[in-house]
């Protein structure tokens, strides 16, 4: 049990530092917080493996769902990632980039009323009347 306690604890390691190492759509917090438990649980299957005399030592239990979970969050991260790019090549500008305010609109929308038309089109001559409204 002991031998493949350490054995899990420095292949977990090898796998997460390698996982922190790869730049595929891993935000950098993610891949510091896969460097760190990737470097501990390495170096401490190491120390078991190579120093530890016999006694007393430390079984964690995340040594065996940790690196599962960080696996499966880094092969998501990656998936979406591809996903975004290909979605991003595909896509052409946005909508209305580059064209004037009223393409493909009938003329009047969305302008003050007078604004490109000729006199009379939408007010009576002569502009509003005055006076109270009754």
């Amino acid at each position: 049990m002991f031998q493949i306690y350490v054995l899990f604890l420095i292949g977990s390691g090898v796998a997460m530092l390698v996982i922190a190492c790869l730049k595929s759509g891993q935000t950098t917090g993610r891949r510091v917080w896969n460097a760190l438990f990737g470097a501990g649980f390495l170096l401490y299957g190491l120390y078991l493996l190579l120093f530890f005399g016999g006694g007393h030592y430390i079984l964690f239990f995340y040594a065996f769902i940790l690196p599962v979970f960080m696996i499966i969050r880094f092969f998501r991260d990656r998936s979406a990632f591809r996903a975004r790019q290909q979605a991003g090549a595909f896509q052409g500008p946005p909508g209305a980039y580059g064209q004037p305010p009223a393409y493909g609109q009938p003329p009047g929308y969305g302008q003050p009323p007078g604004y490109g038309q000729p006199p009379g089109y939408d007010q009576p001559p002569g502009g509003q009347p005055q006076g109270p409204v009754q």
